[in-house]
């Protein structure tokens, strides 16, 4: 009985003793943490899932059954609510043919980021363009590689939403004849893209790969930018002469409205000479300098490169050193730019093409052409050709 006694006590004791220290533990502890000076308050930041999505009317010669397109890179550009702002990877690639998207938006990727945070840009490469025309495949060459697009009242201001591209291309078709006196095409991606936030979104816009027709509020908004860029962007001169086998082109541009637009290049458009110099004899033959003249319709693109204006045509093997990886102009509210090219357009489609042109091109003094301006919308604008 005495030795059960002494067993009790000392439970009692433990049991007594480790609450004293329990209390203790955690009168420290209060203590500690009421002597904290101003321990900041970090609030729980709520993430938007932000879907990418593609659409694509595309303009394109008659014939054509697919214009496909693989793109890489495509990242974001994020003003995170404390100021802060980076480029923001979205780790999407793969090849979609724009043919099916006329009216259709596909999901290229989501993302997570903060709400109240501001998407202001999007960016994505171009890393081929295959099209079928007339049941043939051909390589296109785009006028640029590498795309930034501004995205309009990109606010990001509740968990799901989306940034939808509009990535409207022409495909340019140029006729030409090869050394042979063969008709053969070459084909130029000249873009004009836009993008917008869209909030009309699903769970099914979440999975990449969905195509989803788009709908009818967010096609009037896409119709809006392009109606913008064009009262506000405007040609207000230009001017295109001729001197012998030299084409010097010269337009004038003006940003009338309040926000800045960005244009990737233009076509002139209309009966052009083409001058052959060179023919190939055949193997063991050599080639030989032969004049030939010839009238054809044609399309001739230029890409930009700050003011300057490069005329893509033909075939280019080395698509590297005439393609940058980015090619735009920004012409900021009020401000007026002057693009400018004075030089040869000519044909390189063979392996002497850093030397001999297979011929070249020059507009008919007293034609009329058109300028078409291709951005974040289009402008188009007629000139005649005359003596310098």
């Amino acid at each position: 009985m005495q030795k059960e006694g002494k067993c009790m006590y000392r439970r009692w004791t433990f049991k007594y003793g480790s609450a004293a220290i329990i209390a203790a533990v955690i009168v420290i502890a209060l203590s500690l943490f009421a002597n904290l000076p101003n321990m900041p308050y970090i609030p729980k930041v709520e993430g938007a899932t932000l879907a990418v999505l593609l659409t694509d009317p595309p303009t394109v010669p008659a014939g054509t059954t697919q214009l496909n397109l693989t793109y890489t890179d495509v990242s974001l550009h994020v003003i995170y609510p404390n100021g802060s702002d980076e480029w923001v990877p979205v780790s999407a690639s793969g090849t979609v043919n724009l043919f099916s998207l006329v009216n259709m938006t596909q999901t290229l990727a989501t993302i997570t980021i903060p709400v109240n945070s501001t998407v202001d840009k999007v960016k994505f490469n171009i890393e081929n363009v295959k099209a079928v025309i007339n049941e043939q495949t051909y390589n296109v060459t785009s006028l640029s590689d590498t795309f930034v697009v501004k995205i309009l009242n990109g606010k990001v201001n509740q968990t799901l939403l989306g940034v939808l591209i509009d990535f409207n291309p022409t495909l340019v078709q140029i006729q030409a004849l090869d050394e042979n006196d063969t008709t053969v095409y070459y084909y130029v991606l000249v873009p004009s893209a836009k993008a917008i936030i869209v909030h009309e979104l699903t769970a099914a816009h979440l999975k990449v790969g969905t195509i989803i027709e788009i709908g009818e509020n967010n096609k009037v908004r896409l119709v809006r930018v392009i109606e913008d860029f064009s009262r506000n962007l405007t040609i207000v001169s230009a001017s295109l002469t001729v001197d012998g086998n030299v084409t010097s082109l010269s337009v004038t541009l003006k940003n009338e409205g309040n926000i800045a637009f960005r244009i990737f290049g233009l076509t002139l458009h209309g009966i052009f000479n083409t001058t052959m110099k060179w023919c190939f004899n055949g193997f063991g033959h050599g080639w030989q300098c032969r004049c030939k003249t010839g009238v054809f319709p044609q399309t001739i693109p230029f890409k930009v490169n700050d003011t300057s204006l490069i005329p893509l045509y033909g075939n280019f093997p080395e698509k590297g050193e005439l393609v940058k990886p980015f090619s735009s102009l920004t012409i900021e509210p009020g401000e007026t730019v002057k693009l400018n090219f004075t030089g040869v357009i000519a044909l390189y489609t063979c392996w002497k093409h850093d030397k001999y042109p297979l011929f070249t091109v020059t507009p008919i003094i007293g034609n009329e052409y058109t300028i078409r301006l291709m951005g974040e919308g289009f402008q188009s604008y007629t000139v005649t050709a005359t003596l310098p």
